[in-house]
């Protein structure tokens, strides 16, 4: 039977959108406490503000006051760093924690974060993780609490049909934030390469930040601006629309704690070229589902993209085993079946 829930994490995030969006229409009641993002749809958000690194601190008491008075029946912290100071203070219901990747990786070996952090999820009543190199990772952290972990996938919605390959030429699409992190300097750099080869190729580089003047600038000195078209931020509902323009997804990531955009290009039943990083191994199967290359290695992934583009029945056949992938593994409402059960399981233990 659906309970009340109070959940600390950021407003602004797709991913906890979604999370509390598809709990409300299971029947739970949900309280978001966030710090930073306007209201989600259809849910109880509370936005304390976001003032620098003290803000957590400035405002555990009023979070902590917002959740007593809520009564809830569970009390479920996303990101174990920041919003875990305020779960620690939360006796009044059992605590989940999920874990999303710098809460519990590369934190350092005698970091005060890391001490913090593994305290927190050690005084979890569970804890979930989207995948299993997360839960390797917190196993690292504090292997007393191999036990308390949970793999919930973040999964995908799958398009009402699939739209067949477009006609040449060969496009390729990137849909990640512009930063180091996930490697757009890289890919410009290997495109640059592929180009000396495919003349005609296309690349759509999605999303924005920090890089972007950088990137643009060195689209220009690489004599690609006819190649690459720069689109901005694309909102999470028109993700679908973009990658069905295109034929392989490109993630030259140095960093991934799972890699739901390889779900996002399967569900559309294109293929990924993506980085052997973190967790991104367990969504694309490498050779069947798409390529794997090296982390910061321009001249593997321009390998990789001249060797699938220019196999179009290749490229057709990984989309589609991709798709079917996915189907089988990584469908949203399954995702929200595990996480319900586990809410279950904790309020009825």
């Amino acid at each position: 039977m659906p309970g009340r829930v109070v959940i600390f994490g950021w407003a602004e995030s797709i991913h906890t959108q979604r999370w509390v969006q598809g709990l409300t229409r299971r029947g739970w009641q949900i309280r978001l406490v966030s710090q930073g993002g306007g209201p989600v749809p259809g849910v109880e958000t509370i936005n304390l503000g976001r003032y620098g690194k003290l803000s957590y601190f400035r405002h555990a008491a009023e979070a902590i006051h917002l959740a007593r008075e809520f009564h809830p029946d569970l009390v479920h912290v996303h990101y174990a760093g920041g919003f875990g100071l305020w779960g620690t203070r939360c006796d009044f219901a059992p605590l989940l924690v999920s874990i999303w990747g710098s809460d519990v990786v590369d934190l350092g070996a005698f970091s005060i974060q890391r001490y913090l952090n593994r305290r927190l999820l050690r005084h979890a009543r569970r804890i979930s993780a989207t995948s299993n190199f997360l839960r390797d990772a917190c196993i690292k952290l504090a292997p007393d609490l191999e036990s308390r972990i949970t793999v919930i996938p973040f999964g995908v919605d799958l398009p009402a049909s699939t739209v067949p390959m477009p006609p040449p030429p060969v496009r390729l699409c990137y849909i990640k934030k512009h930063s180091a992190t996930y490697g757009p300097e890289i890919l410009l750099r290997a495109f640059s390469t592929v180009c000396q080869r495919i003349p005609d190729i296309k690349l759509t580089m999605a999303g924005d930040g920090d890089l972007t003047p950088l990137l643009k600038r060195l689209t220009g000195d690489l004599g690609l601006s006819s190649r690459v078209e720069f689109v901005g931020f694309v909102p999470h509902e028109r993700i679908y629309s973009l990658l069905q323009e295109h034929h392989i997804m490109i993630m030259p990531s140095l960093s991934e704690s799972f890699g739901v955009a390889v779900l996002e290009a399967a569900a559309c039943a294109r293929p990924s070229i993506a980085s052997r990083v973190g967790g991104v191994p367990e969504v694309l199967r490498d050779g069947e589902t798409g390529l794997l290359v090296p982390p910061h290695d321009p001249a593997a992934l321009a390998g990789a993209i001249v060797r699938l583009a220019g196999e179009p029945e290749t490229c057709r056949r990984m989309g589609e085993a991709a798709h079917r992938f996915v189907c089988l593994r990584y469908r949203w409402e399954e995702s929200l079946n595990q996480m319900t059960s586990l809410y279950e399981q904790i309020i009825n233990d």
